[in-house]
């Protein structure tokens, strides 16, 4: 095996520091910037000379700055290495670049510490839209049951309002139109909805022709309000393609996300009251089933 020299080790060394794509920054022991490679430069929009003496946590977005601190700052300290992602700030606001970072000391007096990224930005965004397709509904584009179930899970003991709410003759449109009316019925529903309630409120559809409404509590207003409002909405006739003129109700049943109640337990109770005034009247026409009111 032949020796490497020092020149050609250099050599070697300095190829690598400019042809690799990975971002590499060197750090000092106050943080700031000792050097930056070519790849660095360019995901930073900047050049080498304006980055040196530069705080280095400033390359990274605001919201994320403490915990790289954190990071530069354990690894400083512990030589041990680290692993994290955050979002480059970079030149240009729309351009948003996640990199996964390895922070690890390479000196020890002084410290030195030296960050090598990984631009994961696509494999983030894939994710990203992978997980938006899994909370929501394909047809009307409001979150699906998992949405509702990961929002609920959010805001358990919150106080807010779980409105569970049920089309009343919807089976009739698509048992007489066909499936492709009652789609059209359930993408007019899911708008009017959206444009019934407040824009803190959260509307979902879980399935079928069932929709659920988590509304923040609010001392000025109360479900009986909403109630009203929703039947309003929804009890408008509707000019389906064809054309067809369809006309649906809707039941609905309230329960609230109290502290130390399951939220699953909240929802399903919302279902029960929901289902016991649709009973009450087993016709097309509107119900309000309330708990506690």
């Amino acid at each position: 095996m032949v020796a490497m020299g020092p020149s050609l080790s250099r050599s070697w060394a300095a190829q690598v520091w400019a042809g690799t794509e990975a971002l590499v920054i060197v750090v000092d022991q106050g943080e700031c910037v000792l050097a930056a490679n070519p790849a660095a430069c360019r995901a930073l929009l900047t050049t080498e000379a304006e980055l040196l003496g530069r705080d280095v946590v400033a390359l990274v977005v605001p919201r994320e700055r403490p915990a790289f601190r954190h990071e530069l700052r354990g690894a400083a300290r512990s030589g041990l290495g680290f692993t994290h992602e955050h979002e480059l700030r970079s030149g240009v606001p729309s351009d948003r670049q996640s990199i996964a970072w390895s922070i690890a000391r390479i000196s020890q007096a002084p410290p030195v510490v030296v960050c090598t990224g990984v631009d994961v930005s696509s494999t983030r965004n894939e994710f990203e839209v992978l997980r938006g397709r899994a909370v929501t509904d394909e047809l009307t584009g409001l979150p699906n049951r998992a949405g509702l179930l990961e929002h609920l899970s959010a805001r358990a003991g919150s106080g807010a309002s779980v409105v569970f709410c049920d089309l009343n003759g919807f089976k009739a449109v698509n048992d007489t139109h066909g499936h492709a009316a009652g789609d059209a019925v359930l993408v007019q529903i899911a708008r009017r909805l959206k444009r019934t309630v407040r824009g803190e409120d959260f509307v979902a559809r879980i399935g079928g022709d069932e929709f659920v409404i988590v509304a923040p509590p609010d001392k000025d207003s109360d479900f009986d309000a909403l109630a009203r409002r929703l039947l309003r909405a929804t009890d408008q006739p509707m000019i389906l393609p064809g054309p067809i003129v369809a006309t649906v109700g809707m039941s609905i049943g309230m329960a609230v996300l109290n502290k130390d109640e399951d939220p699953v337990n909240v929802l399903r109770v919302a279902d029960e009251n929901m289902y016991r005034m649709k009973s009450r009247r087993a016709t097309t026409a509107t119900n309000v089933g309330t708990a506690g009111l």
